[in-house]
C-alpha cells in the first residue's frame, strides 16, 4: 500500500485531529503542484474508513470517498458541485465522514464556486470537504475564509531519491534532483514515456530558431491529442531546469501567465505558442 511520503507534521496533525474528534468540517491543501496534495487527502480518507494513513491502491474503492477532478474544457462545472453536494448529504457507510476531495480546484467556475460556498455555509455533520490548489487566490475568498488551510512545500531530495530507488531505477539521484521537490514529478519522470516524450518536444520548442518555428508550432499541434495545458506544463518544467537568466526568467512567467489564462478563456494553440 502506497505510503505519504514527506509532510510528516501534517499527517501527524491530521491523526491527531481525528482522534480528539476535532476535525474541521473542511480543508484547503494549498502549494506547488505535484508535491503529493491529493496523495496526503486520500490517504486520509482511507485513514478514516480503514485506519491508516496511507493512499489507498488502485484497485482499492472507498465507499466514503468522492474525486472530483477537472471535465471537457479543463474546469469544474457545476453539475459536478450537484453531484458532489448529492455525496455530502448521505450517510457514511464505513467511515465516520464522507470525503469529498476536488482537485485542481481553482478550475471550478464561477457558478461551480457560488453552489459550493452554499455546501461550506451549512455543510452536514458527517462531511468532510478537501479542496487541492496550486493557486489558491482563484477560490472564492469567502470559500477560503470557511476552510481550514494546510500548506504544503516540497519534500527534500535525499527522500524521493531513496524512494524512486526502492522501484530499481538505477538513476534514482537524476530523478530526484531533476524533480524539484516533487515527489509527482519524480514519479512521472521515472515512469511516464508519454510525459517523458512532451519534455522532449517542449525542450526542441525551446530550443528551435526563430525562423523555425512557425512550421515546428504546426506540426506540434496537429495531432487530434494535442493539449496546449499538458504542454506548457512541459515547458514550465523544462524552464525551471535552466540556469537562471533574465529571459528565462521573463519566459517562465509568461509561460505560467498563459497556462493559469486556460481556465479562463478558449485560446488558440498556435497563436499562443507563437507569441511565446
Amino acid at each position: 500500500m502506497p505510503k505519504v511520503l514527506g509532510h510528516e507534521a501534517i499527517v501527524h496533525d491530521l491523526e491527531r485531529l481525528s482522534r480528539e474528534g476535532r476535525l474541521s468540517h473542511g480543508y484547503l491543501f494549498f502549494g506547488p503542484s505535484m508535491v503529493g496534495k491529493r496523495t496526503v487527502a486520500r490517504a486520509f480518507a482511507h485513514f478514516l474508513e480503514k485506519g491508516a494513513f496511507a493512499a489507498p491502491t488502485a484497485e482499492e474503492v472507498l465507499q466514503d470517498e468522492k474525486i472530483v477532478v477537472r471535465g471537457e474544457g479543463n474546469t469544474i462545472g457545476i453539475d459536478a458541485v450537484r453531484e458532489a453536494k448529492n455525496f455530502l448529504w448521505q450517510r457514511p457507510n464505513a467511515s465516520p465522514r464522507r470525503t469529498l476531495i476536488i482537485d485542481d480546484a481553482e478550475l471550478l467556475t464561477i457558478e461551480a464556486q457560488n453552489a459550493l460556498l452554499r455546501i461550506t455555509e451549512e455543510p452536514p455533520v458527517s462531511s468532510l470537504l478537501v479542496l487541492i490548489t496550486s493557486d489558491p487566490e482563484r477560490i472564492l475568498g469567502t470559500i477560503r475564509s470557511r476552510l481550514q488551510g494546510i500548506s504544503f512545500g516540497t519534500v527534500p531530495e535525499a527522500a524521493i531519491a531513496a524512494w524512486i530507488d526502492a522501484t530499481k531505477k538505477t538513476d534514482a539521484t537524476t530523478f530526484a534532483r531533476r524533480a524539484l521537490g516533487k515527489p509527482g514529478l519524480a514519479w512521472r519522470l521515472a515512469h511516464d514515456e508519454a510525459f517523458a516524450a512532451e519534455l522532449a518536444r517542449a525542450e526542441k520548442f525551446l530550443r528551435t530558431p526563430r525562423a523555425a518555428r512557425k512550421e515546428f508550432v504546426k506540426k506540434l499541434i496537429e495531432p487530434d491529442d494535442f493539449s496546449l495545458r499538458r504542454f506548457l506544463e512541459a515547458v514550465i518544467i523544462t524552464l525551471a531546469w535552466e540556469k537562471p537568466a533574465k529571459a528565462n526568467a521573463a519566459l517562465w512567467h509568461k509561460t505560467l501567465a498563459l497556462y493559469g489564462a486556460l481556465a479562463d478563456f478558449p485560446l488558440n494553440p498556435r497563436l499562443q505558442l507563437m507569441n511565446l
